[in-house]
């Protein structure tokens, strides 16, 4: 009788591993699956707010095109701005920077 009383004890720690197996991998398989749904979830969120933050850059630079457009010489006279002829301190151009040295082949 003692061999079929080991046997029996051998085959249920035989089965109580495998169900504790079983288990340690569906609870890692769980965790592994909410893991991709919130990856997901949060990957359209961050889509999302990519947009607007595109949209919102739009609405800006097209703000700034119209206050440049709307820069004339009367709202520079209001401004108390004079022109200045004749004199190169805000540009400057090199005689080497030239459209034939940097794009001739």
């Amino acid at each position: 009788m003692s061999p079929k009383y080991q046997s029996i004890t051998l085959y249920e720690r035989t089965v109580h591993a495998m169900i504790g197996t079983l288990s340690v991998l569906a609870l890692v398989y769980c965790v592994v699956l909410l893991s991709l749904v919130f990856s997901v979830i949060e990957r359209k969120q961050n889509t999302i707010a990519s947009r607007d933050l595109t949209s919102q850059l739009s609405a800006l630079e097209a703000n700034y095109a119209n206050k440049l457009a709307s820069i004339n010489e009367s709202t520079l006279i209001n401004h108390q701005y004079t022109r200045i002829d004749g004199t190169t301190f805000a540009v400057r151009k090199d005689a080497i920077a030239s459209y034939t040295v940097l794009y001739a082949r």
